[in-house]
């Protein structure tokens, strides 16, 4: 039986790359960085990158929280502005800015009925908190698990051990896990034991050695099996 849903929040609920896109606009305009479609291709590249060290432990947040608009500058190349001060205002923007992914807070709001609500992130409490209460659907999560908190990012296991020993009367087999990331969310969730939704909007290709128990296109759908 089925008692929680374990939520990703970026790419899930959260626009991320409406979100990035409207800080770095910001960030750009106060630095005088050009903004254009080549600045944002460098940084969701690059980004991606690190956020996969992060995720299989190679990296800290700390550390790209140093080098990540650095790195994209060093590559597009004929940009004078300061990384490390480029990226300050643009995480900045990030807390504050929210685009729900289409057909999220209704879905947060139906499960909310039926389940127990868990955040579980790889971002920073107060980043997801806030930007949960701007779209209105932070009154329907439980509570906020992230990695910057717990010391252990999505997939390991040290981040899940944490989450059950705050949920002593939860079991793995008794939660869901909704996340668009394969590796973090799919395959950290597999691993568990905890049965997952794979949101996958763009069609990404599914490797034959990950089974998830449900995938879906649209979180609008969700609510057909859960």
């Amino acid at each position: 039986m089925i008692k929680a849903i374990f939520l990703d929040v970026d790419d899930t609920l959260l626009d991320f790359g409406e979100c990035s896109r409207m800080s770095m606009k910001q960030a750009c305009e106060k630095h005088g960085v050009e903004f254009n479609e080549t600045l944002v291709e460098t940084f969701h590249r690059i980004n991606n990158g690190l956020w996969h060290d992060i995720e299989k432990g190679t990296l800290t947040r700390a550390r790209l929280h140093e080098i990540r608009w650095n790195l994209v500058f060093d590559e597009i190349g004929g940009i004078d502005a300061d990384g490390v001060a480029f990226e300050k205002d643009f995480f900045e923007g990030l807390h504050t800015i929210a685009v729900p992914v289409d057909g999220a807070a209704e879905l947060v709001e139906y499960l909310a009925g039926k389940y127990e609500l868990y955040v579980v992130s790889n971002a920073e409490y107060y980043q997801q908190y806030n930007r949960l209460e701007k779209c209105g659907m932070l009154k329907h999560i439980n509570k906020i698990f992230v990695s910057a908190d717990i010391g252990f990012a999505k997939p390991s296991r040290e981040f899940f051990d944490i989450c059950y020993r705050e949920l002593p009367r939860l079991k793995p087999s008794e939660t869901v896990i909704i996340g668009d990331s394969l590796r973090a969310d799919i395959i950290g969730g597999i691993n568990y034991g905890i049965k997952s939704c794979w949101f996958n909007p763009y069609g990404k290709e599914l490797p034959d050695d990950v089974c998830p128990d449900w995938i879906t296109d649209s979180l609008r759908k969700i609510p057909e099996f859960l």
